[in-house]
């Protein structure tokens, strides 16, 4: 595992160039939905769809980056720029498929969270208007908090352990989905199935060191970015550092995958 994480360090510096497409990525899909939030339903759903398949391009033209970086780390800056546009005329597909397939296992796991909250805490008497109001800015929510009794807040705080949860067992579950089809299968439902039978596996307790790793990284860069994140300068700063490390994780996660569950040598294992 450690070994994994230093290399992974090692292949991000030596090919930082990966976090390029994900800034512009990130730039050019902010103005589009700035400029795109206007005008009718029609034109809206319509922008939706465009920006699903901006995401889908962008997701396999990145994601063929990573790998090429890790299986060849000393790759030339301009060769691996190259990969891209192939990644989206190999992956395209495939990518634009495995996240539809999230979004349907997302809110499968939702509908089910709110059943079971239904049923085994129940509601707490808010309506969804007193919700939105509270979450306006931070004296609101202290308002909010206030008004409520000792029950309500309980149920509250025990919704919020369920959502907690069920984001977590989503993640943990669809980890390494996106690395079973560049490893594996690039049929999106077998590549699921791949995914799912290697999370769960012999090496079941390995990922979930991987998985905490993650998420505690991610929760203490996050508190960081809310506690200093008003100033400008400081600002900046996090902005760049949280782009460097979601093209850490990333090769982290294709990198752990494709140690441990792909590569046979030189070779890489495509079976079940």
């Amino acid at each position: 595992m450690f070994n994994i994480i230093r290399e992974s360090f090692k292949i991000t510096n030596g090919n930082i160039i990966l976090a390029t497409p994900l800034i512009f990525f990130s730039l050019i899909s902010s103005l589009y939905l700035i400029f795109s939030s206007g005008g009718n339903s029609i034109g809206i759903v319509l922008s939706g769809i465009l920006f699903f398949l901006m995401l889908g391009a962008f997701l396999s033209g990145w994601f063929m980056m990573i790998i090429k970086a890790i299986k060849y780390p000393e790759i030339e800056d301009n060769k691996l720029i190259a990969e891209f546009p192939a990644g989206v005329g190999e992956y395209f597909l495939s990518v634009v498929i495995m996240v539809i397939n999230i979004i349907i296992i997302s809110s499968i796991i939702a509908i089910l969270m709110f059943i079971v909250g239904k049923k085994y805490i129940g509601g707490f008497g808010i309506s969804l208007m007193q919700l939105s109001q509270a979450t306006a800015n931070v004296e609101a929510m202290k308002t909010f908090v206030n008004s409520l009794s000792q029950e309500q807040l309980l149920k509250v705080n025990a919704w919020n352990l369920l959502l907690f949860f069920s984001m977590v067992i989503n993640y943990f579950i669809l980890m390494f989905y996106p690395a079973a089809i560049f490893y594996k299968k690039k049929n999106p439902f077998t590549a699921l199935w791949c995914s799912i039978k290697d999370t769960f596996g012999h090496r079941f307790f390995k990922n979930i060191a991987l998985f905490l790793l993650i998420f505690v990284s991610y929760t203490i860069l996050s508190t960081i970015t809310v506690l200093f994140g008003q100033n400008i300068i400081i600002h900046f700063i996090l902005t760049l550092i949280n782009f460097y490390y979601i093209t850490y994780i990333s090769v982290l996660i294709f990198n752990y995958y494709y140690s441990n569950f792909a590569k046979i040598g030189s070779n890489i294992d495509t079976t079940i």
